[in-house]
C-alpha cells in the first residue's frame, strides 16, 4: 500500500457518492470538515487494506476498484463473505468499535484507491452536525439488510439461485471477480459454480 497525494476529481467522486447516500443535506462546511480530514491510499492488486488481527483505525471509500472480504475457516479454507467496489464505504466497524483485532481481511482484487478518514475524526464529525449521525445510521441499516438478506439466501435457496440472484444483483461485480472467489461467496467449490454456469449455459 502507498499514501498518495489527495487528487481533486477524487473528491469530486466521493462528494457525488454521499450527496447519492446521504438521507439529509450535508451542509458545505460539514462536507469541508471532511475534505480537510480525508487522505488517500493506493492499494495494489492482491494486497491487502486489512489483514486478520489488524486493529483498524481506517473508515474508507473506494474510488477506484473492488474489494473482497473473507475469513480463514480452521481448516484455512478461505470463505468470502462480501465484496465491495466502486463508490461503496470500506471498514472494519465492528472490529474498531470492540477495540479488536479484525476478524477478517479486505483484500483488493484490482489495483484500487481508497480516500478514507481515521475513525477518531470520523467520531469528530459523529459528534458534531446531524447529518453525519444520518449518514452512519444508514450505513447500519444497509449493513443489517445486507447480512439479513445474505443469510436468507443461504437457508433457503439452492446454489444455483444464489448465482443467479448474485449475477443479477451485482453484474459488473460478476464480470471482475475470479470464478473461484464468487464460489467462495457462493458457499460451494469451484467445480460445482462451474456445473452450475454449465447448466444455465454460461460456460
Amino acid at each position: 500500500m502507498k499514501e498518495l497525494p489527495v487528487e481533486e476529481k477524487w473528491i469530486k467522486q466521493g462528494f457525488v457518492a454521499l450527496h447519492d447516500f446521504s438521507p439529509v443535506p450535508v451542509p458545505e462546511n460539514e462536507w469541508n470538515k471532511l475534505i480537510k480530514n480525508l487522505q488517500a491510499l493506493h492499494v495494489g492488486k492482491n494486497e491487502y487494506f486489512i489483514k486478520t488481527g489488524d486493529v483498524p483505525d481506517k473508515m474508507a471509500f473506494i474510488y477506484r476498484g473492488i474489494f473482497r472480504v473473507f475469513y480463514l475457516s480452521e481448516s484455512g479454507n478461505e470463505n468470502t463473505l462480501v465484496f465491495r467496489d466502486e463508490g461503496r464505504p470500506l471498514s472494519a466497524y465492528s472490529s474498531f468499535l470492540e477495540n479488536t483485532g479484525s476478524r477478517h481481511c479486505f483484500q483488493a482484487l484490482e489495483d484500487s484507491i481508497l480516500l478514507y478518514i481515521s475513525f477518531n475524526n470520523w467520531i469528530e464529525l459523529l459528534s458534531g452536525h446531524p447529518c453525519w449521525q444520518a449518514i452512519y445510521a444508514k450505513y447500519l441499516q444497509i449493513l443489517f439488510i445486507e447480512k439479513e438478506n445474505r443469510e436468507t439466501e443461504f437457508l433457503s435457496n439452492d446454489a444455483e439461485t444464489r448465482y443467479i440472484t448474485f449475477v443479477n444483483k451485482y453484474p459488473q461485480i460478476a464480470e471482475r471477480v475470479p470464478y473461484y472467489h464468487i464460489a467462495s461467496y457462493l458457499g460451494i467449490t469451484p467445480e460445482a459454480l462451474s456445473r452450475v454456469r454449465k447448466k444455465l449455459k454460461l460456460t
